[in-house]
């Protein structure tokens, strides 16, 4: 059995700790719903500014400004944030539960994202190349000429596989493509991918991006500089197959640094330089 004056100091001692609790709990500028959905918009800017560290764009004192718009977005600072950390990760039941939701509300979010983008990516994987099957190269049509209509803006990408039966004796072999306005007035020429004359299978691919002007898209396997007197001379034989152009979804910011590219190249003596399509 407790004393009696002990247990007069023992129940003031566990009041003044009861009011302390109170206190610290009262003086905490955020409750737990909102420290948590703060702690979820840190989490997304950490994984931003991470990104944006991989390509140099990031910097310590831009870092610092845009946590402190977190922080000012909940009404706080610096330190009434370092106030609410500590508060909440000394109750480790109560923070252990804060993360829960937290993992929970990222992971809902990367599931959406990916939805998102393979629903894009889905849309954008159609083979638009108008023939599947195997194409055989003969003398009556030593460059077979494809034409693909109802070209959308996008970054195009084109690959095939072609091999030769015997040295082939096309002069310059090369597989050559454009893309044409509706009008036919203005063109964009795809850098010539060249095709090697022997009898080894081989692939060959090209990527291009092309904006609302164009339209329509012709590709020409194998061209030559002497495709009549190919067939006059009846010297060409082989195959073409696997052959699919695509056009796989790309971000917004490569979109518009592609388009920025490709107006430069209509400025009078400019010509395109695939180094421009590189990001730096």
């Amino acid at each position: 059995m407790i004393p009696g004056r002990y247990l007069f100091i023992w129940t003031v001692g566990v009041a003044l700790i009861l009011s302390l609790a109170s206190g610290c709990r009262s003086k905490v500028a955020l409750d737990e719903q909102q420290f948590t959905n703060l702690l979820i918009d840190i989490h997304l800017l950490d994984g931003t500014l991470s990104t944006a560290s991989l390509y140099g764009l990031n910097s310590e004192y831009r870092n610092y400004e845009y946590y402190n718009a977190v922080f000012s977005k909940y009404g706080i600072d610096r330190t009434d944030f370092d106030s609410c950390m500590r508060y909440y990760s000394a109750r480790t039941v109560e923070f252990s539960k804060i993360y829960d939701r937290i993992v929970d509300s990222l992971s809902k979010r990367l599931e959406y994202k990916d939805l998102v983008l393979s629903g894009l990516r889905v849309n954008d994987s159609v083979n638009y190349f108008p023939r599947l099957d195997t194409i055989v190269l003969d003398t009556i049509d030593p460059v077979q000429v494809f034409v693909i209509d109802s070209i959308v803006p996008g970054e195009y990408r084109f690959s095939v596989s072609l091999r030769f039966d015997t040295l082939d004796a096309g002069k310059e072999n090369r597989i050559t493509a454009w893309f044409l306005s509706e009008d036919g007035a203005d063109t964009l020429k795809v850098r010539r991918v060249r095709i090697y004359s022997d009898t080894l299978e081989r692939k060959y691919s090209w990527t291009q991006y092309a904006d609302s002007l164009y339209t329509r898209l012709e590709i020409r396997i194998p061209d030559c500089d002497n495709a009549a007197q190919l067939k006059k001379q009846k010297k060409r034989r082989g195959r073409i197959w696997g052959a699919t152009l695509t056009r796989p979804y790309i971000s917004r910011r490569t979109e518009e640094r592609l388009k920025s590219v490709l107006q430069r190249t209509r400025e009078p003596g400019r010509s395109l330089d695939r180094r421009e399509l590189i990001r730096k």
